[in-house]
């Protein structure tokens, strides 16, 4: 098991490779019109033995060349959709999908049930364990051929925050993911979270339409960029534009995932893990880097204690990325992040 960080000779040979994965201002990349992008409503279920009643949307991303056996299945966080993913402003910089897409992997950039362009149910019903299930059936789809023209032989869980918890419970119950990287999630989570203060989305502009029950929520710009972000190394459009992007999530599905994160070692759902897993963590991130959660400024201690979470697994790597809050994506360390992750991935299970 090893600990990484990023001194200034390594952060110097991956300002070099930037230069070969990252697409140039102007060209053709992922979601740019000629590009190799679908998207596809794929019919869910939210339980065993249910009805596929719902709908996950999602945007399948093809390399330009060449015809991968591995797709990397990207889940956001709460508040979030497949914007996080693949950010429209300054692609070149911010868009994960673009940086995968060159380094020869599939993306399937999916929206969890209750956010984007996915289905809403009842709040009741969008919880941990039925987002899940969902995801579930997209993994099965993916391998079978059913999104798409390719039946993938591989499958990498790409998470963040809540959309890796979602993986710490689809991995551990359903074993059908290759590899797993979870980004911007620790055991345990901070009481500092509250301070995010949610509210109903109903009271809020952007999703009054919806008419969506109190248990459906979304967050106020200021909490929003205090909570997501560190000042020194964010770009303030990309916290703008962030805002624009928000997204709606349930109560539910709040609860059950802190339930995850502070879930005790010998019970975390993370020991039923085990395949490779990358942990990926900003060093000032807001929700896991407190002093009643983790001191991330101690690597060492990091790792040590995230590891003990993954016993099972065939290998455990965990990365601190210095200077950075918790998106990951959004701050001007994003390409140091997902050079990371790549490199990672063809090393445990190639494109």
């Amino acid at each position: 098991m090893k600990s990484f960080r990023i001194p200034a000779l390594a952060a110097s040979a991956l300002v070099l490779l930037t230069a070969s994965l990252v697409p140039a201002a102007g060209t053709a990349s992922a979601s740019e019109p000629g590009s190799n992008c679908t998207e596809y409503s794929v019919p869910v279920s939210l339980t065993a033995g249910g009805p596929a009643d719902q709908t996950l949307v999602g945007e399948l991303c093809m390399p330009t060349s060449g015809t991968p056996e591995t797709v990397q299945l990207l889940v956001h966080g709460a508040t979030y959709n497949r914007a996080y993913w693949d950010f429209p402003y300054q692609p070149q910089i911010y868009s994960y999908v673009k940086y995968a897409n060159r380094a020869g992997y599939a993306t399937f950039n999916v929206e969890i049930v209750g956010s984007g362009e996915s289905s809403r149910p009842h709040s009741s019903q969008v919880d941990m364990f039925t987002s899940a299930h969902a995801l579930h059936n997209v993994i099965t789809k993916l391998r079978a051929g059913d999104i798409g023209s390719t039946a993938f032989n591989k499958v990498i869980w790409v998470g963040h925050s809540m959309g890796t918890a979602i993986g710490w419970v689809e991995a551990s119950t359903y074993n059908d993911v290759d590899a797993f990287i979870g980004t911007g999630a620790l055991h345990p989570l901070s009481a500092a979270a509250t301070s995010a203060s949610p509210f109903p989305a109903s009271l809020d502009p952007k999703f009054a339409s919806l008419n969506l029950d109190d248990g459906y929520l979304s967050t106020d710009e200021a909490s929003r960029a205090n909570t997501f972000y560190y000042s020194n190394t964010t770009d303030p459009q990309v916290k703008s534009a962030d805002y624009a992007l928000r997204d709606t999530f349930t109560l539910p599905i709040l609860i059950t995932g802190g339930a995850q994160f502070n879930a005790p070692v010998a019970t975390a759902s993370t020991q039923g893990i085990t395949v490779p897993v990358l942990s990926l963590i900003g060093e000032k991130d807001f929700l896991f880097c407190q002093p009643d959660a983790s001191d991330c400024s101690d690597r060492a201690a990091v790792q040590q204690s995230e590891a003990s979470y993954h016993s099972n697994a065939s290998s455990f790597e965990m990365v601190v990325v210095p200077q950075t809050g918790h998106d990951l994506n959004l701050h001007h360390t994003a390409p140091f992040s997902f050079l990371t992750m790549l490199n990672w991935a063809k090393q445990h299970v190639a494109p």
